[in-house]
């Protein structure tokens, strides 16, 4: 195993413009947020900067818990290559998505346009970054997401991105209970990419709590990876593992291949700052 940190540098329509003080301070397409990040325990570099929010995120017990500044839209775009999502206030702390993981879009695309037509199984999709940028690169993606909102969301930014209605097989279902299922019937990829939350809920109510189920799921894949297997990746983030722990459990459940683990972060605007943001693990054949 090979421990490999990821950073990411931004690009035209995202940056990391500060971070500090439990928060931090980001650009996504024309709207400038303040959100909190457990991480981020230095000092603020540029306090002045921060006046320039037109939204903030604030823990409250109730009501609303977005601060947006009037007349900023709640609903707003950002584009990443060909890659179009649609950003909202509308849920929790997230927006719809992490810009973190642009790096593994990356390779997603590079791998489908060497290989085109790998199967690709995206479980815990949220709202389909990965699954747009491989489907885009030719590659046959199943998208599963527990939640029948953010799938609806997935399938606009499908539209949005210049894919058809049939691109990405969306699938409202708990991972767990579906991946049991895809073994039984014999289904197979080429590649899978997770991305579990510390806890979730599943359609029916079912409880996915990451250190009770997460090796359960990880000994299922073996079984849904066909010969030609290329890659596999989990993500991770606020579960308490280590990335060393992800690597471990992939070299628990994987054969032949080479395993890859580290840290992913966000390269801090005007500075050598880099604020963590969550860890992964890959293996490759």
């Amino acid at each position: 195993m090979e421990r490999n940190d990821v950073v990411i540098p931004g690009w035209e329509q995202y940056r990391l413009l500060d971070s500090g003080e439990g928060r931090k301070l980001e650009q996504f397409g024309s709207i400038v947020l303040d959100r909190p990040d457990p991480q981020a325990l230095w000092k603020k570099n540029n306090p002045e900067q921060w006046f320039n929010a037109q939204a903030q995120f604030l823990w409250a017990e109730k009501g609303d818990r977005w601060s947006v500044t009037k007349g900023v839209a709640e609903e707003w775009p950002i584009q990443w290559h060909n890659v179009t999502m649609t950003l909202s206030f509308k849920g929790f702390k997230h927006i719809g998505i992490f810009p973190e993981h642009t790096a593994q879009w990356e390779e997603l695309q590079e791998l489908g346009k060497k290989r085109p037509g790998l199967k690709m199984l995206n479980l815990f999709g949220y709202t389909g970054g990965a699954s747009i940028a491989a489907a885009q690169a030719g590659m046959q993606v199943t998208h599963v997401d527990a939640s029948k909102q953010t799938v609806q969301t997935v399938k606009e930014n499908a539209l949005a991105s210049g894919l058809d209605d049939t691109a990405i097989r969306t699938v409202v279902e708990d991972a767990l209970k579906y991946t049991k299922r895809l073994a039984q019937r014999g289904e197979t990829f080429e590649v899978i990419v997770m991305d579990p939350p510390a806890f979730g809920r599943g359609p029916k109510g079912e409880v996915w709590k990451i250190e009770e189920k997460l090796q359960e799921l990880m000994e299922v894949l073996p079984q849904l990876l066909s010969a030609e297997a290329a890659l596999v990746i989990i993500n991770g983030y606020a579960a308490g593992f280590s990335a060393r722990t992800f690597g471990e459990l992939l070299r628990d459940v994987m054969s032949a291949g080479t395993i890859s683990y580290g840290e992913v972060g966000i390269a801090q605007q005007g500075t050598d700052r880099i604020l963590t943001t969550g860890i992964y693990g890959k293996w490759q054949k």
